[in-house]
């Protein structure tokens, strides 16, 4: 496993520009995994004309932590997750009919865009059954949130997984909870469960088979800072970015945002998260585009983040009261990629 990491991770030491690809703009998808999922639901919720499905891990509701503020951290851990409690659960106070309040307002207002774009469209649930940092609840609350929208939703919800990301190629157990946060879980049969071939199946029909070698596409790190990252955001200089071949020659292909969680950053994990996703394995032969933002940790008295989080409370430049909006601090840098990539105004 190390050994392929350090292969993987030689292909992007080389610093690029993020170009435009030929995307297809019914295959422009977002996926995240705990802050990340929380991220991905925002990035969804408030860009709903431009991602046509989300798959998210360990996430919750939309603007889950409220208003945010000086509490902000507080209430999100409180809210949302990421306190575990002596029962070796984790803390949970359900935020669902203050966000659906919230969402409709601000689709109303035209500060995201219209709620009506959720319906039909496919998302993809993911929740351990042991995850003891992201109450199960949460992520309960959220498909009860995305049915509402109607959205047609695929709620993951039994396997004995602890936090984390769900991987043929994650290096922990399923029940296991550490650093990486990659997990590995088996189904009834003894197969090895894949929740990438899941969520892609579902938003983009039967897949070419997976490549479990060498892949053809090529991975490089790229520049964030042109679109604005920067400590303030506690958003890293660099990204990485997976472009297979065909994708590279002009043909039109699909796209995936791809956000990592607290203490998934590279300057803590290396490449372990890009290379362990099992995302570039399937984008090689179903032609996607992969682009993989990276956080900073941070903290006083710039933004108050050691973990490395993506913004799901506020803490933008020290306080964003629009951080769940189009309008959004770091939403905004993360938008201005997709934007890149897929040529969208």
């Amino acid at each position: 496993m190390e050994a392929s990491v350090q292969a993987k991770a030689s292909a992007a030491s080389k610093i690029t520009r993020l170009q435009r690809y030929q995307i297809d703009p019914t295959k422009v998808f977002v996926a995240g995994i705990s802050s990340g999922g929380f991220a991905a639901v925002q990035m969804h919720v408030a860009h709903s004309s431009t991602f046509k499905g989300a798959a998210v891990y360990a996430g919750g509701v939309y603007w889950c932590a409220g208003a945010g503020g000086a509490g902000g951290a507080a209430t999100a851990l409180a809210n949302c997750g990421g306190l575990t409690l002596p029962t070796n659960q984790a803390s949970y106070n359900s935020s669902l009919p203050e966000s659906e309040a919230y969402l409709d307002a601000q689709s109303s207002l035209g500060t995201i865009d219209p709620e009506t774009n959720l319906r039909g469209q496919p998302v993809y649930l993911w929740s351990g059954t042991r995850d003891q940092v992201v109450n199960p609840l949460e992520m309960a609350d959220l498909n009860s949130e995305y049915q509402r929208y109607g959205a047609n939703v695929h709620f993951d919800n039994a396997y004995p997984a602890e936090h984390g990301w769900e991987s043929p190629d994650g290096e922990l157990a399923c029940g296991t909870l550490g650093s990486p946060y990659m997990v590995r879980c088996y189904s009834a049969n003894g197969a090895v469960y894949d929740s990438v071939k899941t969520w892609l199946t579902m938003f983009l029909g039967p897949l070419n088979p997976r490549n479990n070698g060498k892949l053809s596409g090529t991975l490089s790190s790229f520049d964030q800072t042109e679109f604005g990252a920067s400590p303030n955001l506690s958003m890293s200089s660099t990204g990485s970015v997976f472009v297979p071949k065909a994708c590279a020659q002009g043909k039109k292909c699909g796209f995936v945002l791809a956000l990592h969680g607290c203490l998934q950053e590279a300057s803590l994990i290396g490449n372990r998260w890009v290379a362990e996703a099992g995302i570039n394995e399937w984008a090689d032969t179903n032609e996607l585009v992969v682009v993989y933002p990276d956080t900073i940790a941070s903290s006083a008295p710039g933004p108050t983040n050691p973990n490395a989080c993506f913004d799901w409370w506020g803490y933008s430049n020290q306080y964003d009261p629009n951080y769940a909006l189009k309008s959004g601090l770091q939403m905004s840098v993360l938008y201005a990629m997709v934007q890149r990539v897929t040529g969208r105004p």
